[in-house]
């Protein structure tokens, strides 16, 4: 009995990997669906933890603290390197012409200017909440995995080498820019919180929890299974549907039309929207939904036609800076600024001068 479940737990978790690893690189690389993503593995690790229940052996509870620890990794992979990141490309000649002057080196500089900058909550939280707790799952699941890894030394070695793989990772798939103060978010937030669990006494309790069968009855830890599986299993149909949705949508709907303003245009048209401003330059860009109704940029942006945190299903993406995200359709260009949403729309072939820096 043990064998088969051990089978169906493996085969589930291969299987939805697959799937996400699937939907991940060909749809959602710029997707916002954070809580989307978390809430899967969530599901993954509990749908492993009930196993474990299960079985209720030493050997399943040790072997499930090496599972929780790969399925972090792949999370913390696609958090980093895929999600909400451009099209990752090995040794990208643009992203290496301007990596060396985005490095920054200057300890608090990028936490003061989230801190104090006008910048979209959304984004600070995703900056300094997101990179303060980034690598605290790593750090409670060293813990787990052996005493060794109760010092600060051996904490602090894991946590850097983390933190390192990620940077060097990104310079080489062209997807983030180093910076010293993730190195102090990442290892910063993962030390307190090993802290507390250190000063607090939970590290024996924690181990209980995660080595014991919490004595539930053996019909209730089924349930609870079943009930799990069937949420990932759900959660992978809707990722299949939405991915094969999305890649049809692509492929047959051309959204947008555009076309030069008259020959008199000299200067971007400004157009003030509810959150941020639009800016045209010299041209006319027209939308038609899935049902061919037609609407302007302006009208489409204004309804809400247009899905701002999805234009991936749009657009190419060929850039993603600090400041500037950079879209392209077959017949003009769109810079999106990341703090202010401004954004700025022109030829297909119209270059960005720093605008949403000087936003």
């Amino acid at each position: 009995m043990n064998k088969k479940l051990l089978i169906f737990n493996f085969g589930l978790l291969i299987f939805s990997i697959i799937v996400f690893g699937e939907y991940l690189i060909n749809y959602a690389k710029f997707s916002s669906a954070y809580i989307l993503f978390l809430l899967f593995f969530i599901l993954l690790a509990l749908h492993v933890f009930v196993v474990g229940l299960i079985i209720n052996k030493e050997k399943t509870y040790k072997k499930n603290i090496k599972l929780y620890i790969i399925l972090y990794i792949i999370l913390l992979i696609s958090l980093t390197i895929f999600i909400n990141r451009p099209d990752f490309a090995l040794f990208d000649a643009h992203f290496l012409k301007n990596y060396l002057s985005e490095i920054n080196i200057i300890p608090f500089k990028t936490i003061i200017h989230f801190l104090t900058g006008n910048i979209n909550l959304g984004v600070k939280i995703y900056n300094l909440l997101g990179n303060l707790i980034a690598l605290m799952p790593l750090s409670f699941l060293l813990v787990l995995l052996d005493k060794k890894y109760e010092s600060y030394k051996s904490q602090l070695k894991i946590l850097f080498i983390a933190v390192l793989g990620i940077e060097v990772f990104q310079f080489l798939l062209s997807s983030g820019r180093l910076d010293i103060d993730d190195f102090i978010l990442n290892i910063g937030g993962a030390i307190l919180f090993f802290t507390v669990l250190k000063k607090t006494n939970l590290i024996t309790p924690a181990r209980h929890l995660f080595n014991s069968d919490l004595n539930i009855p053996q019909l209730t830890k089924y349930i609870i299974l079943g009930l799990v599986s069937l949420a990932i299993i759900v959660m992978d149909i809707l990722f299949i549907i939405d991915l094969n949705v999305g890649r049809n949508i692509t492929q047959e709907h051309d959204y947008f039309y555009a076309h030069p303003a008259d020959d008199s245009c000299n200067s971007l048209r400004k157009v003030e929207m509810d959150n941020y401003d639009l800016y045209l330059n010299c041209i006319n860009v027209s939308f038609t939904d899935e049902n061919d109704y037609y609407f302007t940029l302006e009208e489409a942006l204004k309804n809400n036609e247009i899905d701002l945190d999805n234009l991936n299903k749009y657009f190419k993406i060929i850039d993603y800076q600090e400041d500037v995200t950079v879209y392209q359709d077959d017949d003009f260009s769109m810079y999106i600024c990341n703090d202010s949403k401004d954004i700025y729309v022109g030829s297909k072939d119209m270059e960005y001068n720093e605008e949403c820096s000087n936003d």
